[in-house]
């Protein structure tokens, strides 16, 4: 018979960071870490890129580039047209950053397993992102209708949608962002409710576990961009 009453007596202790303060400010060290990390790789498969670029037969690494980038042009042409060439390299960046973030929390760190956790599973990240990605999708509005036609569309189709319109444009970056967060956070979960099993039952069910959360990490990363690069073409729509 198996007891599984101790598994219930302890605490899943999700959310945790380790912090320091900073002129009052309370800094997740372990989210940092796994950001700065997730950006150093994603800066070296830059470099090396460059380094072995190619016009001739393309190398694994080239292709793989090559791929992504097609896929992501195929979106935005048939999303935002020839004009949304420009958010091609953002949704790139992002769905790449993304994609490492995500899966940093799988770099072995001996026995600290808290030490790179996926910066993503961390509700600060998906935040910055959304609003960065937010603050360029109304930049990019304003340049193609202008500002009369930026303040335009607020009131579209008539002037009593105007507060249904701003509370739409205010929760864009909120969704975009707990998206992202709550399933990573829930990934984060589930391995600690893995832990909590009996061992022989953690040794077959880890690996399955790390196998669909790879899955998941694809799956947020490509969502995220796509939510992108549809935010773009909703802004940067003009009527004619």
């Amino acid at each position: 018979m198996i007891h599984l009453a101790p598994l219930f007596a302890l605490n899943v202790d999700v959310g945790h960071h380790i912090t320091r303060k900073l002129f009052g400010l309370t800094l997740n060290v372990d989210t940092i870490a796994a950001s700065l990390v997730a950006t150093a790789v994603v800066l070296g498969l830059g470099f090396a890129l460059r380094a072995k670029a190619t016009s001739g037969v393309p190398g694994k690494l080239q292709l793989v580039w090559e791929v992504i980038i097609e896929q992501v042009q195929e979106v935005v042409d048939s999303t935002i047209g020839p004009a949304g060439a420009r958010v091609v390299p953002l949704a790139v960046a992002l769905f790449v950053f993304i994609l490492v973030a995500n899966l940093v929390e799988v770099v072995p760190t001996g026995a600290r397993q808290d030490l790179l956790p996926a910066p993503t599973s961390d509700v600060n990240l998906p935040y910055a992102l959304a609003l960065f990605v937010i603050i360029l999708v109304h930049v990019a509005s304003i340049r193609a209708r202008g500002v009369r036609g930026y303040l335009r569309h607020y009131v579209q189709p008539f002037k009593p949608f105007l507060p249904i319109n701003i509370i739409e444009e205010i929760t864009k970056p909120v969704t975009l962002a707990l998206r992202l967060f709550g399933n990573m956070f829930a990934g984060g979960l589930m391995v600690s409710l893995i832990a909590l099993l009996p061992v022989f039952m953690v040794a077959p069910a880890n690996p399955i576990w790390k196998l669909f959360d790879i899955f998941i990490a694809v799956i947020q990363a490509f969502i995220f961009a796509l939510l992108t690069i549809i935010y773009f073409g909703m802004a940067m729509e003009v009527e004619h």
